[in-house]
């Protein structure tokens, strides 16, 4: 993009064309300061088998070095920016507002994606069944894999209440969703992409799950090291949006106090010993 990295500008990043059967699919990774992670992410996006991908970075003024990785992947890359932001939500309608893709999905700086995550995620939505798929997500401590976290297929039963599983990061949407459903709202900063979802539920939006997309996430990234405050924002978006306050604060109180618990013993063992204790989790509770 030449010299200058405040403005966007474009590089077609040596992949194929898009064409009626293979539509382009945008992926956005917004970044701050992750120089120790971000080039993981980059290879990660340049394995994909996929060919007809834009990809977008945007960058939030890094000053770690970040914006040196980025300058060397300037062939994978289609357009990128570094420049101050307003937060994770601001970073993201950056992205959005510039991709170009019929399909957009994200992978953040501190995860990595499987050769065929875009593969699968078009595979799943290009025969018109669905608005926006999404799938498993893997997790990872130092790298090291510890649990597979499910999407949850019957999640329409339980939005009114709480965030269900999800996935979010494994999420590819139709950009027909953004344009009906909006951008991403920066008033909740560490939440906004589940309140963002709730606005896609509620303006009619289908979304489907599909086993074989898969995301490798890696644990203490923004939203884990502030999932009181993420929790407190999904029930604040949810009360918004019209649930009903008594059972949706009664499930975030719950979600807290688990997560509390949670936290300490994945901060105070071993990546075994905290794969095993969410082992036994998932066989004890219904």
């Amino acid at each position: 993009m030449g010299g200058n990295v405040n403005q966007f500008g474009f590089r077609p990043g040596g992949r194929h064309a898009p064409s009626a059967d293979r539509p382009l699919y945008t992926l956005i990774t917004i970044v701050r300061n992750a120089a120790e992670t971000i080039e993981k992410t980059l290879r990660s996006v340049e394995r994909q088998t996929y060919p007809a991908i834009e990809y977008i970075v945007v960058d939030a003024a890094s000053t770690d070095g970040t914006v040196d990785i980025l300058r060397r992947y300037e062939y994978l890359i289609s357009h990128w920016c570094s420049e101050p932001d307003k937060g994770h939500a601001d970073g993201q309608n950056k992205g959005v507002a510039i991709a170009t893709g019929q399909f957009i999905g994200f992978v953040y700086a501190d995860d990595w994606l499987p050769d065929d995550f875009v593969e699968k995620s078009v595979a799943a939505l290009v025969d018109g069944r669905f608005d926006f798929v999404f799938g498993d997500m893997d997790y990872y401590v130092g790298g090291e894999f510890v649990f597979t976290i499910r999407g949850d297929g019957d999640y329409r039963r339980r939005i009114t209440y709480r965030a269900p599983t999800m996935n979010y990061p494994t999420l590819t949407a139709h950009r027909r969703v953004f344009e009906g459903a909006g951008l991403f709202d920066p008033a909740y900063r560490v939440a906004p992409d589940y309140e963002w979802l709730f606005r896609v539920h509620k303006a009619g939006f289908q979304g489907g799950y599909d086993p074989a997309v898969r995301y490798h996430f890696a644990l203490g990234g923004n939203s884990t090291q502030h999932i009181t405050r993420a929790t407190v924002e999904v029930a604040r978006a949810l009360c918004e949006l019209g649930a009903n306050p008594v059972r949706v604060w009664a499930y975030a109180g719950l979600k807290i106090a688990f997560h509390t618990v949670d936290d300490l013993i994945r901060n105070h063992s071993s990546p075994a010993f905290y794969a095993w204790v969410r082992r036994l989790r998932k066989a004890v509770t219904p």
